[in-house]
């Protein structure tokens, strides 16, 4: 049953999640139980796109994966990463349990800092996967971010894509301006830098991947390899710190 769901969802079209970008330099990883690119999988909503764990039984992704002009809250779907090595899926339902109201959206800059919901998995499957560190912080001065997803130019099947260099570029009411190399599916790409922490690497991660920005509205001093827009951290964190604050479990 659960095959016939997978395929019936990737016959959507990917979610439209970005600009093209001016140097393709992204790569691919196999994911394994053992990868720091396990807590970023692939979420089947009304659209396909990314999202990634943000504890052992929450998920983070975009709100605009799921129909128009509804509250997606009480919804279920799948969110699954892809264990290449065990040529099998990790995968659990997991309920809509908190959103940005991206439905109540107004104009387009209120809508990019609302493009979030937060997913409950029935099974807690980051003490598998594992999960990425929030952070709040301002990434603009970090020399090395990164970004990776399951972009829709790309076979899934054969693992994550990552674009190993990329930058912040400043703010926008609230949004981050980023020239992350992205394209539909990678709404929902969490936007990152590495950390050992206690004796392994962890992905900190402080922006998610939402959109493109109309190049009609950018600033003069930005040009359309820059015009990717990600919702910080620091936007979403206030909301759903009480929700993982239930279901972390001590490392």
């Amino acid at each position: 049953m659960l095959g016939l769901v997978l395929v019936a969802l990737f016959l959507w079209p990917s979610p439209t999640a970005a600009n093209v970008f001016e140097r393709d330099d992204r790569i691919m990883a196999a994911a394994n139980a053992r990868s720091i690119y396990a807590p970023i999988g692939m979420v089947w909503a009304d659209k396909l796109t990314t999202g990634f764990m943000v504890d052992n039984c929450h998920a983070l992704t975009v709100q605009h994966a799921f129909k128009d002009g509804f509250s997606p809250l009480g919804r279920e779907v799948l969110f699954g990463a892809l264990i290449v090595d065990e040529k099998n899926w990790t995968w659990s339902w997991g309920k809509v349990v908190a959103t940005g109201g991206l439905e109540q959206a107004r104009d387009y800059d209120a809508a990019r800092t609302s493009d979030w919901v937060l997913l409950k998995l029935r099974k807690c499957i980051g003490k598998t996967l594992g999960y990425v560190r929030l952070v709040s912080g301002d990434p603009a001065n970090l020399p090395e971010l990164q970004s990776a997803g399951y972009p829709g130019d790309r076979r899934w099947a054969d693992g994550i894509t990552i674009d190993p260099s990329c930058r912040m570029h400043g703010a926008r009411r609230g949004s981050w301006l980023n020239d992350c190399a992205a394209l539909g599916g990678n709404s929902g790409s969490p936007i990152f830098s590495q950390l050992r922490e206690r004796g392994r690497i962890r992905l900190q991660v402080f922006a998610m991947q939402s959109a493109a920005y109309p190049n009609d509205r950018l600033n003069a001093a930005y040009v359309a390899s820059e015009a990717n827009v990600a919702t910080p951290v620091a936007t979403i964190l206030p909301f759903i710190e009480k929700f993982l604050k239930v279901a972390r479990v001590p490392r």
